[in-house]
């Protein structure tokens, strides 16, 4: 009988491993949102650290305008030189790249749509350079290229800086465990303003739905903007005050559902109407419209579907097997033995 408490004691201790097992392997897919369309922008050059928690980001308005597979984005900033000396330093975008910000939830920005990229400070064009960059942050360089421009700051001067700019959001995919979604994802990476003296006094965002979109298409949006919604036009209006950017401060939206057949190009193709769009918008009188408290869900998120659990299911077992045929073999061992004492028993008898 002590041989087979023993034998039982181990059997169970091979289950509580199986589960263990099991319990870790449920969480080793990491969650976010992978290839959202979005923005990463940022001081430049390591040689211009020196300058980088001189200049206050005092207010940032970002506009953005959402369509079936894409986005288009102007963003208004009021820099201010904190010192009194003069300041002159380099900014950029890069045009090809991956950003993996975020925290347990990673937000994957693929950063491959900026040809229309645009720049404005103090109402005038600005030139810009394509240059290689060093590995920065958290960028992985596809080209090498950034959009990089020159800025200068008076002593304590104020100054303010307009980007246009517009993304395909058509490619990302949302992963929580083992499921995952194609979907349309917007995020604005706010931790990437984390380089700026702090703290940000003013942030305010819009976001318009355009091409026929409406609230039931949008599936999550980023809670803590305290959202509001306007319904005449489709126009959710958040805002966030003195605060140092983290990446629990990030803006995401996942929208509508992935277009095999979307092309970016051709519905780009004209990007002036777009910009005209973007820039009516930002003009408008947005802060006197009537708002009422948006619903937002989660936007990492994931519908089960019935493929998606049989694939989860698929994964666990093949993961499992090994044990899962331990634990068969110990119970016929188990069997084999309690079997065998039962026919001596008798032929002692």
């Amino acid at each position: 009988m002590k041989k087979l408490s023993r034998i039982i004691y181990v059997f169970c201790t091979l289950l509580v491993l199986l589960f263990a097992k099991n319990s870790v392997f449920a969480n080793a897919a990491q969650p976010g949102i992978w290839n959202a369309g979005g923005t990463v922008f940022t001081m430049l050059y390591p040689e211009d650290s020196l300058t980088f928690k001189k200049v206050q980001m005092r207010q940032e308005h970002i506009y953005i305008q959402l369509y079936k597979g894409f986005a288009v984005v102007k963003g208004t900033y009021l820099f201010r030189n904190t010192t009194g000396e003069q300041l002159r330093f380099k900014m950029g975008y890069p045009v090809n790249g991956i950003y993996s910000g975020g925290d347990y939830s990673i937000n994957q920005i693929t950063l491959d749509s900026l040809s229309q990229f645009k720049i404005k400070a103090g109402g005038n064009r600005l030139p810009l350079l394509k240059e290689p960059n060093t590995q920065y942050e958290n960028i992985r360089n596809f080209s090498k290229n950034w959009m990089v421009w020159e800025m200068t700051f008076d002593p304590n001067e104020n100054q303010t800086v307009e980007v246009y700019f517009i993304v395909n959001t058509n490619q990302a995919k949302v992963t929580e465990g083992y499921k995952s979604e194609r979907t349309n994802a917007f995020i604005y990476l706010l931790e990437s303003g984390s380089v700026w003296h702090q703290s940000i006094e003013e942030g305010k965002f819009y976001i318009q739905l355009m091409d026929g979109l409406t609230p039931k298409d949008v599936q999550g949006l980023s809670s803590g903007f305290e959202f509001q919604y306007n319904e005449t036009h489709r126009l959710y209006y958040g805002t966030k005050n003195n605060f140092s950017p983290t990446p629990i401060d990030n803006l995401i939206i996942t929208y509508y559902q992935y277009n095999e057949n979307f092309s970016f190009e051709n519905a780009v193709s004209i990007p002036d109407n777009l910009f005209t769009g973007i820039e009516n918008l930002s003009r408008m009188p947005l802060e006197n419209l009537t708002y009422t408290k948006a619903e937002t869900g989660d936007p990492y998120r994931v519908g089960t579907t019935f493929g998606e659990s049989f694939s989860a299911l698929l994964t666990l077992f093949v993961i499992s097997a090994p044990f899962i045929i331990g634990a068969i073999a110990v119970g016929i061992a188990i069997w084999a033995v309690v079997k065998w004492n039962r026919i001596r028993r008798r032929k002692k008898m």
